[in-house]
């Protein structure tokens, strides 16, 4: 059942019960989800780490769990940050710190104040016990402290110490030095804003190293402050990896571009400037740039930097971004050129304040010097490219520098500090897919730092235990002093580095290949077995590979002479004085490439980057051994940067890797604290007694002090000339000693008050006897005083009482009295209202209830008119219908024959007043768009009719509230009684004339619905005039029909008649030919007769022809006459206003249409008989004359 740590590939360890007892080497676990396991070992060394019981599980100092060791470590941090949201957790000396990646609120004032004054095991963990840990040791001890803040990119380390620094300024201030404090709080969005810029790890990385001294004066109050940085990330300027950004300044100042003061930067947006858009990520969640652009501007100006020096700062950092803009162009293979007129090199020139051709000429030539002569060479496109970007990145560098000197320069103490607080703030171990000369620096530094650590907790450690002759045994560490001397000693990697930077034709390729054969013998030195160009180094924190390419141009860090000089002869002052200084930490070389010939003058006196850095770490660690150092260990709980998110992957990665867990076993098994004993005699003498010191002999003194407070032989050890105290019982004395201190000074107050209570007391009950006397006299006095006043008072308040019942009573009676007046009155004129009302309503039933009645009566009336036209139209057309009938008989079509002239002059009066009536109905649309228009103005009076009514309901509603308003007052003010009965008066006078107006408005309003009424009426008449007119016009249609078949008949006829004449010719003629003289006469004799009959029937004949032609031409014109009206008549348009008949005019005319029509009618059908009855009679003369033929 007991339970242990297992490794797991995913959670690093799996929390698991032993199921069977251990034997053979096979382990039997079942883990938390219920699965079980079983494995061998190959020895008892190798069994499975146990648990620590749940009591423990949470503690805040990981040196007091009860199994000390890796899954015990990690499991208990991730229970705090996880469960507990707590994000500090000691190790020992060192201050655990995991990002929680949220803002808590857990810094603030009060948070200071609580953890002032108490030692780093009274409370919680916190940077802030940390820092006052240091602050403490400082005024006690008066030594130098230093807090190292480490670990990874985006772990925090920044805003650890950024919190360390403001609990100095918070606890080290005094009321004359409170502006040295805001100063040293203001460098902190200043430096963020130039050295800080967003990763792929970290939204806020710091890319270069700080540290900051903090200086105190003898009374522990701050004075000054002094930073100096390591290492600025300069190709950040030029280059940012996919998902990255350059330094917040630039977007800062991108994003005030629109203010009127930076018009002259000439900047946009981000994305437009090269610099600033190879990332493709220039926000960040949660920032907003130009509101840290005011913060950095405001702590410009509380450092002493005015606005003019800033708006010079500004032009460079323009300029820079400018610079990346300006366009190369590659000539021919051998050289390249910039075009005279690219806006952003005149932009540069301008801000730069320098000439524009210069700057143009050196960014693509070169200056070569040879013996005795000098000549300009030009360079190639990807050399002025690597050229433009050197100058970029060297005028950042300087612009960083000169930034960081006038903060010194406002921290600078005035006089000598007594001693100093350090904090570190250094990047941490970094390692990527291609590492290259900064992450070689980076890591060489925290290979310093973890020396560094390793000497204070583990090499010093056990050689002061052996040195003081205290029992003690050996823990073995990693100690990376071989992988150091690797990277500085000589023929190492850095001076491998430097020699071949000197080196004329020096490369990356030579320089790699002399480590190949130079560092083969160290043991953390090797070479990828598939690449030429790499090595790997094995750090304390893990084995990286770094790409050689660009080591010794990053190393040389190399600008052009002459683009130097351009800048030295800038127009702009601050320009000017960056590159007029003697340059110490970035020497410019006139060399670009890597391959070429350099000066032998330079070369001797500048140094490379390699060599400062190393130069400026070797100092550092000499200012950090001569302090007492504090750690802080940041750890990045996730890559995601989710809050309150453990990865235990990546925590033990760092937990490896910083130290931690050595940390834990070093600070289980040895003795962090260790006094002298004059410093121990001297801090704990008040916990001895007097007969129990020998001056002679401070080790016995001592020993007795020990032996009274701590039991366990195993809490202490006495060395040659110190004492040395397991953790905490440094801690558990100084409690015993303020516990001491306290029951001392509580003695000496106890007496101390004692005397001056008695002597308060005796004075006191003197003057108490005196007083009592007096006041007793004084009392008795009063007392028969006071009966005399009783006593008549009593008779006072009698009187008063009985005068205030009367007169309240006389009260009460009269408001009852106006009360129920005023409640008769009001129930009074309720009923009246009641009662006008309802007599209104009957009034106003019976007016509606006749307009109701008329309207049916109008309405039943127009009915029964429509339904005698409806009826009468139907009879005409059953006539109508029967007559046509008839008309198809071929009787009855001989007979109209005769009468077709009849017929034709009929059509033609027919066509005439077809004519009138197309008068007359353009007569009714004018009349129907006159009714239109009054129909509008009803429609309108109606509108008003409803505001009208609903004026009267707001009058009502008023004259409500006013009659309210007024019983109120008579009931409150009887003066006003004859105002209120005017204003009835007023009020009846109103309503009848609201009345008399609601009723004006309802006959109104009667006549409008009387006109819709009319109006609908109308409409179905007008529908109904349509159906008759088309009815005409289909019947015209069939006249026309008909006309046309007596025309194609009288056309046959004509032919047959033509005919007939020709056969009459044709017989004349022959007989001439054929007759003799003896029987002319008889001929002729014979012949009278039936040629008389033929003339006359051919004259008969001529004549009805010649009627007919002029008959039927007048019936063609009529007829076109009467096309042309129908087609007009169909061209109207009966729903437009104009053209909308009278419909009560037409209902009038429309039965004497009808029976007109029926009139003609009957004479078209008279005529159409006749012409038959005509032509029939003309068909036996024509059978007569074929006869004689």
């Amino acid at each position: 059942g007991a339970r242990v740590w297992i490794p797991d590939a995913e959670q690093v360890w799996r929390c698991a019960e032993l199921t069977k007892d251990y034997k053979d080497h096979l382990v039997a676990v079942i883990y938390a989800d219920s699965q079980t396991d079983e494995f061998k070992v190959k020895s008892d060394e190798d069994l499975p780490p146990l648990r620590n019981p749940d009591i423990l599980i949470g503690e805040n100092d990981l040196t007091s769990l009860s199994y000390l060791h890796e899954p015990a470590v990690l499991y208990n941090l991730q229970v705090r940050f996880c469960n507990h949201n707590a994000i500090y957790t000691y190790c020992g000396i060192v201050l655990v710190a995991i990002n929680p990646y949220e803002e808590l609120p857990i810094y603030g004032p009060d948070t200071i104040s609580a953890y002032r004054g108490h030692s780093m095991g009274d409370l919680d963990p916190h940077i802030f016990a940390v820092a006052e840990e240091a602050f403490t040791q400082m005024e006690r001890d008066n030594k130098d402290q230093s807090i190292i803040v480490s670990g990874e990119s985006g772990a925090g380390k920044t805003v650890s110490a950024k919190y360390a620094m403001r609990y100095f300024a918070s606890v080290g201030g005094s009321d004359s030095e409170t502006q040295v404090e805001k100063k040293i709080l203001a460098s902190n969005p200043i430096m963020e804003a130039i050295g800080n810029a967003k990763t792929t790890r970290n939204d806020n990385s710091s890319r270069f190293g700080k540290y900051i001294e903090l200086d105190f004066t003898r009374n522990y109050s701050i004075m000054g402050a002094n930073m100096r940085t390591y290492l600025l990330e300069k190709s950040r300027v030029v280059f940012q990896a996919p998902e990255e950004r350059n330094y917040h300044i630039f977007y800062q100042l991108c994003s005030a571009s629109s203010d009127e003061k930076y018009k002259d930067l000439q900047l946009g947006h981000q994305d437009n400037f090269h610099y600033l858009n190879q990332g493709h990520s220039p926000h960040i969640d949660g920032v907003d740039d130009a509101a840290d652009f005011l913060e950095t501007c405001r702590a410009f100006s509380l450092l002493g930097i005015n606005e003019a020096t800033q708006e010079q700062m500004f032009r460079i950092l323009a300029g820079i971004l400018h610079l990346g803009n300006v366009t190369l162009k590659e000539d021919d293979g051998d050289s390249s050129t910039i075009d005279k007129s690219d806006k952003s090199l005149h932009i540069v020139a301008e801000l730069l304040g320098i000439p524009k051709e210069d700057i143009r000429m050196w960014l693509c030539n070169r200056k070569i010097v040879s013996g005795r002569e000098i000549f300009t060479k030009p360079m190639t496109f990807s050399e002025a490219t690597f050229s433009r970007d050197a100058l970029a990145k060297h005028i950042y560098a300087k612009l960083f520098d000169w930034i960081v000197k006038q903060i010194n320069k406002c921290f600078a103490a005035t006089a000598k500090p007594s001693r100093f607080i350090g904090v570190l703030d250094i990047y941490g171990f970094e390692t990527f897919e291609t590492n290259s000369f900064e992450q070689f620096c980076i890591n060489y530094a925290n290979e310093k730092l973890q020396q560094q650590f390793n000497q204070h907790v583990f090499k010093l450690e056990q050689e002061e235990y052996v040195k003081e002759q205290i029992e003690w045994e050996f823990i073995n560490f990693y100690d990376n002093q071989p992988c150091i001397d690797l990277i500085e000693s000589k023929l190492g990697i850095l001076d491998l580095l430097d020699e071949e930077c000197k080196m004329p034709k020096g490369s990356d390729q030579s320089w790699v290949e002399k480590l190949y054969s130079k560092c083969k013998k160290w043991d953390h030195f090797s070479k990828p077995r598939l690449s030429n160009t790499n090595f790997l180094i094995a750090h304390f924190a893990d084995k990286v590979g770094y790409e050689c390419a660009g080591f010794l141009e990053k190393n040389r860090d190399t600008v052009s002479e002459e683009q130097i000089n351009i800048l030295k002869s800038s127009q702009i002052n601050l320009v000017h004085a960056l590159f007029m200084e003697k340059e110490q930490h970035a020497p410019t070389r006139v060399k670009v490439l890597p391959i070429g010939p350099t000066q032998s003058k330079s070369k001797q006196m500048k140094k490379t980057v390699g060599s400062q850095f190393r130069e400026s770490l070797n100092l550092l660690m000499l200012t950090l051994n001569s302090t007492t150092p504090h750690y802080v260990r940041c750890i990045k709980p996730n890559d995601d940067k989710m809050s309150f998110t453990f990865d235990p992957t990546r925590a033990i990665q760092q937990l490896r890797a910083c130290g931690v867990l050595e940390t834990v076993r070093i600070s289980a098994a040895g003795y962090p604290s260790r006094w002298t004993y004059n410093e121990f005699f001297c801090r704990y003498r008040v916990l001895c007694n007097s007969r129990d010191i020998k001056r002679n002999d401070m080790c016995i003194t001592c020993e007795k002090i020990i032996s009274n407070m701590i039991n366990d032989e195993d809490k202490f050890k006495f060395g040659r000339t110190k004492i040395f105290f397991r953790a905490g019982q440094v801690a558990y004395m100084e409690k015993l000693r303020a516990d001491r201190l306290s029951a001392c000074g509580v003695m000496i107050q106890k007496h101390v008050r004692m005397f001056l209570h008695r002597n308060r007391f005796r004075t006191m009950k003197k003057a108490a006897i005196t007083i009592q006397r007096y006041s007793r006299g004084t009392a008795a006095r009063r007392r028969v005083h006071h009966m005399r006043q009783t006593a008549a008072a009593i008779k006072i308040q009698a009187c008063v009482r009985g005068w205030i019942k009367r007169v309240q009573y006389r009260r009460l009676v009269y408001t009852v009295t106006r009360l129920q007046a005023h409640a008769r009155g009001a129930w009074a004129r309720q009923r009246y209202e009641h009662m006008r009302r309802v007599r209104a309503a009957i009034i106003i039933q019976k007016y509606v209830r006749a307009w109701l009645t008329r309207r049916h009566f109008l309405r039943a009336m127009r009915g029964i008119l429509i339904t005698q036209g409806l009826v009468r139209c139907f009879l005409a057309r059953r006539k109508l219908k029967k007559l046509k009938i008839e008309a198809k008989s071929v009787e009855h079509q001989k007979k109209l024959n005769k009468g077709l002239e009849n017929k034709i002059i009929s059509l033609q009066q027919k066509l005439t007043e077809l004519k009138n009536e197309n008068n007359c109905i353009k007569g009714y649309k004018e009349e129907i768009a006159t009714l239109k228009t009054h129909l509008t103005e009803m429609k309108g009076m109606e509108v008003q009719v409803k505001n009208s009514n609903n004026r009267i309901r707001e009058l009502e509603t008023k004259v409500g509230a006013l009659v309210l308003e007024v019983e109120m007052e008579r009931g409150e003010k009887m003066d006003v009684l004859s105002e209120k009965e005017r204003a009835e008066k007023e009020n009846r006078e109103l309503v009848e004339k609201l009345n008399a107006e609601n009723a004006r408005l309802t006959e109104e309003l009667g006549e409008v619905k009387k006109e819709e009424t009319k109006r609908e009426s109308e409409e179905m008449l007008r529908r109904k005039f349509e159906a008759e007119k088309q009815q005409i016009i289909m019947e015209n249609a069939d006249e026309k029909t008909a006309y046309q078949r007596l025309l194609k008949e009288f056309n046959r006829l004509e032919q047959k008649n033509d005919l007939l004449e020709e056969q009459i010719k044709k017989f004349k003629g022959g007989n001439a030919h054929k007759r003799t003289a003896s029987n002319i006469s008889n001929i002729s004799g014979a012949s009278d007769a039936p040629t008389e009959l033929v003339r006359d029937d051919a004259s008969e004949f001529s004549s009805i022809i010649g009627d007919e032609d002029v008959g039927y031409g007048s019936v063609r014109s009529r007829a076109s006459e009467m096309s042309d009206s129908s087609r007009n008549l169909e061209n109207i348009d009966w729903s437009s206003p104009s053209h909308k008949p009278n419909v009560s005019e037409i209902k009038l005319h429309v039965p004497e249409k009808l029976q007109e029509l029926e009139m003609e009618n009957a004479k078209l059908k008279d005529d159409l008989n006749r012409l038959r009855k005509s032509i029939a009679d003309s068909e036996p003369q024509n059978n007569q004359v074929q006869e004689f033929m």
